[in-house]
């Protein structure tokens, strides 16, 4: 028994020894992250600083103008793939060359924590824009859906797909829940947090008379329909264009 850990000894301490220097980037270079990703990812998808194509590519989905100033700290590249291959050469080749990734979505970033850095440093965003496939399986009631879709998107194919199907988006339950009174939400207690959706709210809930009047599809704080149970059908109508606009819109 002693011999035999004798031996393994020399051979788990070399095997540690590979896999700690292939696991440690080296230090990044200007050439050899954007040389690896070339073996991969077609050159139109990988967008350096020098590129005419790289602001208007960073700037595409940014939603906050703080991080978007002279002295925000920049990627050098903006990788735009188009399948999944592409996003595994963009880890390989980050964890290689020691090039910092931060990945960006469909959805908002307010806070710019996928395309800027507090301090200076080589990274890379990975901007998943192109990958917004959305999948609908009707019989089992689900969906696949890419990173780079919006949740609007999501709506549109789920509504294409299927008239008896629907997905909520987050909820903020801290501001309040829908009260049900006789089997359909308050409109007048939905207020509490239907500000949230500002001069919106009164909008909403008229147009959700119109396509869901009994209030069938309903959670802690979906639009309560606002129509003929305390206005009538055609004050329904008259509210409408009251409010200036087509409320389906």
């Amino acid at each position: 028994m002693a011999m035999a850990a004798k031996s393994l000894a020399p051979v788990l301490i070399s095997t540690v020894f590979c896999c700690y220097a292939f696991l440690t980037p080296s230090h990044a270079s200007s050439d050899d992250f954007p040389q690896c990703l070339s073996a991969s990812i077609p050159c139109p998808l990988v967008h350096a600083q020098s590129s005419p194509s790289f602001t208007s590519v960073l700037v595409s989905s940014i939603r906050n103008a703080r991080f978007s100033t002279p002295t925000t700290v920049r990627p050098l590249w903006v990788i735009t793939p188009t399948n999944a291959s592409h996003v595994q050469a963009a880890v390989v080749c980050g964890r290689r060359h020691g090039v910092r990734l931060r990945v960006r979505s469909g959805g908002h970033d307010y806070e710019g924590l996928s395309y800027s850095s507090k301090r200076p440093e080589v990274f890379a965003v990975v901007d998943l824009s192109n990958l917004r496939g959305v999948r609908i399986d009707k019989q089992n009631s689900t969906a696949w859906v890419d990173s780079g879709a919006t949740l609007g998107e999501l709506y549109y194919a789920v509504a294409q797909a299927s008239n008896q199907l629907a997905f909520p988006a987050g909820l903020d339950l801290d501001l309040g829940e829908n009260v049900v009174v006789g089997n359909v939400s308050s409109y007048e207690a939905g207020k509490v947090w239907g500000e949230y959706f500002r001069d919106n709210y009164k909008r909403h809930a008229l147009a959700k008379n119109e396509i869901d009047p009994d209030d069938f599809f309903r959670n802690e704080q979906s639009i309560p329909p606002l129509g003929p149970g305390k206005y009538g059908a055609a004050g329904t109508r008259k509210m409408a264009r009251a409010c200036g606009r087509n409320i389906l819109e």
